[in-house]
């Protein structure tokens, strides 16, 4: 009997603090830029630059008046010997 492979996957909190003006340049195309899909942009784009192949979940946002802070779920699958493949 032949069962499909299934990936697991390992959750890891990601951190980001951003100033609010880069903030607001990077997420121009939102029509409203404190929307949850404009979090999961600017913490892919984050991603991307720190050529990390997380895949982005859910993201909580806290600001101030200098910078917007992003708390966001990164999932990582693993391979078949546990490790996380980053």
């Amino acid at each position: 009997m032949h069962h499909p492979s299934e990936t697991t996957l390992q959750i890891y909190h990601r951190h980001f603090k951003i100033p609010l003006e880069h903030y607001f340049n990077t997420v121009t195309e939102f029509l409203d830029p404190w929307d949850e899909r404009a979090y999961q942009f600017v913490v892919q784009q984050c991603l991307t630059e720190m050529k990390d192949t997380g895949i982005v979940g859910m993201v909580r946002q806290e600001k101030d008046e200098n910078y917007v802070y992003l708390d966001a779920a990164v999932r990582y699958p693993l391979a078949t010997d546990g490790q996380v493949s980053l």
